[in-house]
């Protein structure tokens, strides 16, 4: 399975690079521009830096961490370097927000005041940077769009519905628009789908889907949407293909914006392999089938859930939601396993 974050960073990596040893020339120097462009990935895909306000804009936070890069190797480095860390860094503030998936008229001011800052701190002379350097900007935002559209699906949507008291919660299924003959059945067609190898299939369509929208989130400075869908309870048996399932997800970028929804059956049945998953960071949610019992030992398990999905015409609804430990994670929804 494909790890779009993986795969879209690694690209954005291999691209900024590109661009700061076109523009240094022979004043590149690997060593620093891989930490000020390690900094800017972990900063601008996490919306978070050490010691800054959460609330502040991305461009402040960016700004911050790489103030302290510069700090870090300022203090490190030889004194010959220390000017070429000032100088990497006036340009490579300039060169970030090209890091886009569209093209903007600022795209194009930025390149023209990298072409005078080469030309003032390194004396370069080149008639044609400007134009070669847009074009390469353009391929890359190109090339990236394409990627991302490629997790696109003429057969498949996701549907989206935003839970209850919040802004940015959203309870996800995978539908398909695939039209069956009228001879069969709307249970036929559901027992179909729900086939544990249809099923997980469909699934992992739907981990790129949310994959490559949280991607397009982040670029568009979105950073607080979550999505809750399934995992299905076949995979716990096999081993291979969880892995390969997980693995579509597996950046923390990513995992973060992910809730993870297992039935309380699943949760009873696999209960160490949910554990020792959420100790590597991927979150869950649960779901209150029909095996639930009300009880003090049960309510105790989930405590370690991040949301509770229910029924509201329970009989248990009224007292879970008033619970002081899980009251506020409680959220109805139309139908569970």
């Amino acid at each position: 399975m494909v790890n779009i974050m993986n795969e879209y960073i690694t690209y954005t990596k291999k691209s900024l690079n590109n661009y700061m040893k076109y523009i240094l020339n022979s004043n590149y120097d690997k060593g620093i521009v891989t930490r000020f462009i390690d900094e800017y990935i972990d900063v601008r895909y996490s919306n978070y830096v050490d010691d800054y306000s959460d609330n502040a804009p991305i461009s402040k936070k960016i700004d911050h961490g790489l103030n302290i890069v510069s700090k870090e190797l300022q203090n490190t480095l030889p004194d010959k370097k220390k000017a070429t860390v000032t100088e990497i860094e006036e340009l490579f503030k300039i060169v970030i927000p090209l890091d886009s998936l569209y093209i903007l008229e600022q795209q194009t001011k930025n390149i023209e005041k990298i072409s005078e800052l080469r030309k003032h701190i390194y004396n370069i002379e080149d008639n044609d940077f400007i134009k070669t350097f847009d074009k390469l900007v353009k391929d890359d935002i190109r090339k990236k769009r394409e990627f991302l559209n490629n997790f696109n699906s003429d057969t498949f949507y996701l549907n989206k519905k935003k839970l209850e008291n919040e802004t940015n919660l959203y309870y996800v299924d995978v539908k398909d628009k695939i039209k069956f003959p009228e001879l069969y059945s709307e249970i036929a067609i559901k027992k179909a789908r729900e086939k544990s190898n249809i099923n997980e299939d469909i699934l992992s369509i739907g981990y790129s889907m949310i994959t490559a929208e949280i991607i397009n989130n982040i670029i568009n400075n979105k950073y607080d949407n979550t999505y809750c869908i399934k995992i299905p309870k076949s995979i716990f048996d096999k081993v291979t293909k969880r892995n390969r399932l997980l693995s579509i997800i597996d950046n923390e970028f990513i995992i973060e914006h992910i809730e993870l929804i297992v039935t309380f059956d699943c949760f009873q049945n696999n209960r160490g392999i949910i554990l020792e998953l959420k100790h590597q960071g991927y979150q869950f949610a649960i779901s209150l089938d029909k095996t639930f019992d009300y009880s003090s030992d049960n309510l105790e398990y989930l405590e370690i859930f991040d949301y509770i999905f229910i029924l509201k015409d329970k009989y248990y609804y009224k007292d879970l939601t008033k619970n002081v430990k899980i009251g506020k994670r409680i959220k109805i929804v139309d139908e569970v396993e």
